[in-house]
């Protein structure tokens, strides 16, 4: 079973050249991609899947996105693929189905060393706006930026009026460091001193990252909460198959809404689909 965490990941064309090249494999060989932040968890998944199917061989490939997953899923070069997002109407039209199989809260984070434990929404608005610089213990702050297109951005923006200026106003604003990928974060969320950014529990879990969660608005996020302020911070987990889904895929599917597979979300910072 393949699994990488670092930056540097081979693009679509790549994997979906690698797959056409390997087409001869096993029929029992599940190729799996997607978004990044759900690769930790389908990896533990594998595994514990893997225990009693042992003729079954699951590769889950580097980091594509939910967008990437989908069209390699779409064109075969994947047998699986997992999205943080719902389908569009296009990818549903083109045979691609969807099913909620977890959510994940997604954290406020700093790297380990940094002197804070809080923040709230309007100093985070003022963080992303580069009017609040430096931490409490007078550390420069750091932001971590996620592409415009990412759920992590849009649910951020969503957070208040301030908040989605912001935002905008990072996106627009230069030096800051940007991370194209979920590990691509996760790395520099924990390498940046005084870094800022946002990231799932649930990766964190699956990954065994070295972050420091901080609270936002007085709140810790755990799984499972269900107060509104909760909710604005909630990523929803898909897996995604097709018509032409192999047996041996869809035993894995099964497998993840089976109580065992739940079992394994839920010890991972999850909260399995019910």
């Amino acid at each position: 079973m393949q699994y990488m965490t670092k930056a540097g990941f081979r693009s679509l064309a790549t994997v979906l050249g690698f797959c056409a090249l390997s087409s001869a494999a096993s029929a029992d060989t599940l190729r799996i991609g997607g978004t990044g932040v759900a690769l930790g968890g389908m990896s533990l998944l594998a595994e514990a899947f893997g225990a009693a199917h042992p003729d079954t061989e699951i590769d889950v490939l580097p980091s594509l996105g939910s967008s990437g997953g989908v069209k390699a899923l779409l064109a075969g070069a994947v047998d699986l693929s997992v999205s943080s997002r719902a389908l569009k109407d296009a990818e549903t039209e083109q045979g691609a189905v969807g099913r909620l199989y977890a959510t994940t809260p997604l954290a406020v984070v700093t790297s380990i060393g940094t002197d804070a434990d809080a923040v709230t929404t309007p100093e985070l608005a003022q963080i992303y706006a580069g009017t609040l610089s430096e931490w409490p213990s007078g550390e420069a702050i750091r932001v971590v930026l996620r592409p415009e297109s990412e759920s992590d951005t849009q649910i951020l923006r969503g957070l208040s009026d301030d908040m989605a200026a912001a935002v905008d106003n990072a996106l627009k604003r230069p030096g800051l460091v940007s991370a194209t990928n979920d590990q691509e974060n996760a790395d520099t969320l924990e390498q940046l001193p005084g870094s800022v950014g946002v990231i799932a529990l649930g990766q964190i879990a699956t990954e065994g990252r070295k972050l420091k969660v901080l609270e936002l608005d007085g709140i810790r996020p755990v799984p499972g909460a269900t107060d509104a302020r909760s909710q604005r911070l909630i990523k929803s987990l898909y897996i995604v198959t097709t018509a032409q889904t192999s047996p041996a895929a869809e035993a894995f599917v099964d497998f993840v809404f089976s109580p065992e597979g739940q079992a394994v979300l839920a010890a991972n910072d999850h909260t399995p689909a019910e």
